[in-house]
């Protein structure tokens, strides 16, 4: 399948939408479908009513019930995984298993054991476990952490991040992420799960310790979280995030501090302010906080599976990044429903 010269495709890669939901139709399709590199050859989609709007957009792709039945019927190489969260383990390992490469949505996994068996059937296999951890490709988040990487503010010391949506945003606790059977959990496992790569690409060391306070939500004892504070503490350096779908309106505010200055996030502009010097402002057409779908920020993730498929040398970066956010987020909620809301519980090397 794969030239071992150019160590690209011989023909293009052949995959499977595994859920034909929102982010399926407005954000994956249509980076496949500008790639020379991947065609979609099949959509499994067991729900009757998004099985049939495939054929508005792809007529004439054959859907299945399952992964299952797919496998009897026809041969591809990876799948795209868009489900709700709560089924992502259970798909990815069922893919791996088959031989398959597989591509999904945030958040990877929704527990640690669930990481660790995804690893070991990844190692096994042989195959690819990617998750779209795109935000670190937005324009805004590109130069941040370009200036970053660069010594612009030395060696970092803290880094506070805030995101702010409202319950009816289309990225709050509505329809399924109100669900925790489902969902997997709340705004910690959403939107959290993006800050957290971000934060471990700022700071770049292991963590020794975090510590949480979490709101649920106001619907019933069930609810997932729909507010969290977050810090992390790192030798020499912290982190806080603070994440809330009870706002009034949708922000993404953030700074980041080191030695030789310090660093502003406001949505859809940066401010560097170096020690000594003058500062720089950088502006940006699309806020971070403007929508959920962006293919611009898609299609890096779409070249970086590639080459993880195609350069064994770079395979497993992103599922390490993946790692990092499952096991905080872990952490936090067994700290949360252990009743250790502040307390500082220490990561495991």
């Amino acid at each position: 399948m794969m030239s071992s010269e150019a160590g690209s495709p011989e023909k293009p890669l052949r995959g499977a939408l595994v859920g034909f939901g929102n982010v399926a139709i407005r954000a994956h399709l249509p980076v496949w479908r500008d790639s020379p590199d991947f065609r979609i050859e099949a959509v499994v989609e067991p729900h009757p009513d998004r099985a049939r709007l495939v054929a508005d957009y792809l007529p004439e792709i054959p859907v299945y019930p399952d992964l299952a039945t797919l496998q009897g019927k026809s041969s591809i190489d990876f799948v795209d995984i868009c489900t709700p969260p709560g089924m992502h383990a259970d798909t990815i390992l069922e893919a791996s298993r088959a031989g398959l490469h597989v591509f999904c949505e945030k958040p990877l996994v929704t527990a640690w054991g669930d990481f660790e068996r995804v690893c070991l059937a990844s190692r096994t296999s042989g195959m690819v476990v990617f998750s779209v951890n795109n935000w670190k490709y937005a324009p805004l988040w590109h130069r941040a952490l370009t200036l970053v990487h660069e010594g612009h503010l030395g060696e970092i010391r803290s880094v506070s991040l805030e995101v702010r949506r409202p319950a009816s945003s289309g990225g709050g606790a509505t329809d399924w992420r109100s669900r925790p059977e489902i969902a997997g959990g709340g705004i910690l496992l959403d939107h959290g799960w993006h800050n957290l790569y971000l934060i471990a690409a700022l700071i770049g060391h292991h963590p020794e310790s975090i510590s949480v306070k979490m709101g649920l939500g106001t619907r019933g004892a069930n609810e997932v979280e729909d507010e969290v504070d977050l810090e992390i503490c790192y030798p020499g350096a912290e982190a806080k995030l603070s994440l809330t779908w009870r706002a009034e309106a949708r922000k993404n505010l953030g700074k980041i501090q080191g030695e030789r200055g310090a660093l502003t996030i406001n949505d859809d502009h940066l401010l560097l302010k170096p020690h000594g010097a003058a500062s720089s402002c950088f502006d940006f057409v699309e806020a971070l906080s403007a929508g959920s779908h962006h293919l611009e920020w898609m299609r890096p993730v779409r070249d970086a599976f590639l080459c993880e498929i195609t350069d064994r040398t770079v395979r497993g970066t992103n599922l390490k990044e993946a790692g990092f956010c499952a096991r905080i987020v872990d952490l936090a909620y067994r700290a949360h429903g252990a009743g250790l809301q502040s307390a500082k519980v220490p990561i495991p090397i």
